[in-house]
């Protein structure tokens, strides 16, 4: 009798340690996953820099576009102003 109740004994200590171990791997599966959710959607998300990424090509063609149409007119300006006659002071 007294082996049943060290046999006993011996599985209700080994079943609050199974518990505590797995009730530990469950609070890690959840730190982990609010972890990588945070990384993927968070306020310094994945999203977040692959979409200011995109912008900043937008914002690079729109540059590139501006310089362009900017030289076209510094240079249709020059050319009307060489056309214009010049005023002579005397």
């Amino acid at each position: 009798m007294s082996q049943n109740i060290d046999e006993i004994k011996q599985s209700v200590k080994g079943g609050d340690n199974s518990n505590l171990q797995v009730l530990l791997v469950i609070l890690s599966v959840v730190v982990a996953s609010i972890f990588i959710g945070e990384t993927l959607f968070g306020k310094n998300s994945l999203e977040v820099y692959l979409s200011l990424k995109e912008n900043k090509k937008e914002f690079a063609k729109k540059i590139d576009k501006i310089q362009h149409e900017n030289a076209a007119l510094q240079k249709e300006y020059f050319e009307l102003k060489s056309l214009l006659p010049k005023d002579t002071k005397n």
